[in-house]
């Protein structure tokens, strides 16, 4: 057999294996999109809320270079919190960042036990845990947002090796359904948002 005649074979064979890919039709109907939480994410941009304080990681910094001062946005009926980067001077900005320079920045904790109370207050959350909660990155209109969707949670338990744990509905589904996960992540701030509850 020739080089040729082989060369042939292989181009013939994947052809036929392009086209019965391209015939593949996939209908997403009942698929759920993958919660991020169920998979290791020390490095996705989150936010820990312990009963007297809050902490952004330095991941969340890492979105808004040389940002040194956000809003809070709360939206209590849909439970969910967003962060608008801001200028220092604005009214009820929060310096959420250590440092001058982009490069000395690193995270801060905001001590905040009325606010803490008011969001572990609305979530039905145990004072005994502290809660992680995943952020997504989120437009309105020219601005760019992190949205947290306090639903989606993961709990620690304990002090030097704390373990974490989901919310027990989870152990039933993966994600959100696919029709509806986009919708899910959407924002309008002129509907019910509160700056600093």
């Amino acid at each position: 057999m020739t080089a040729q005649v082989r060369l042939d074979e292989l181009f013939s064979k994947a052809k036929l294996i392009e086209e019965e890919e391209a015939e593949a039709v996939v209908d997403l109907a009942g698929y759920q999109v993958t919660k991020a939480e169920l998979f290791s994410h020390t490095r996705e941009p989150s936010i820990t809320i312990w009963p007297n304080r809050v902490r952004f990681n330095m991941a969340c910094l890492r979105r808004f270079p040389g940002v040194t001062h956000i809003q809070i946005l709360v939206h209590p009926d849909q439970k969910r919190l967003v962060i608008r980067p801001c200028p220092p001077d604005t009214p009820d900005s929060l310096r959420w960042a250590k440092g001058k320079t982009a490069k000395e920045l690193s995270s801060r904790e905001l001590l905040c036990r009325i606010f803490a109370a008011k969001i572990f207050d609305l979530m039905g959350w145990d004072g005994e845990y502290r809660y992680k909660v995943m952020g997504n990155p989120a437009v309105y209109g020219e601005e760019m947002l992190f949205l947290f969707k306090l639903d989606d949670f993961e709990l620690f338990v304990g002090g030097k090796q704390p373990r974490s744990y989901l919310p027990g509905q989870w152990r039933e589904y993966f994600g959100t359904p696919v029709e509806r996960h986009e919708e899910s992540y959407k924002i309008d701030l002129a509907e019910g948002y509160i700056v600093n509850m």
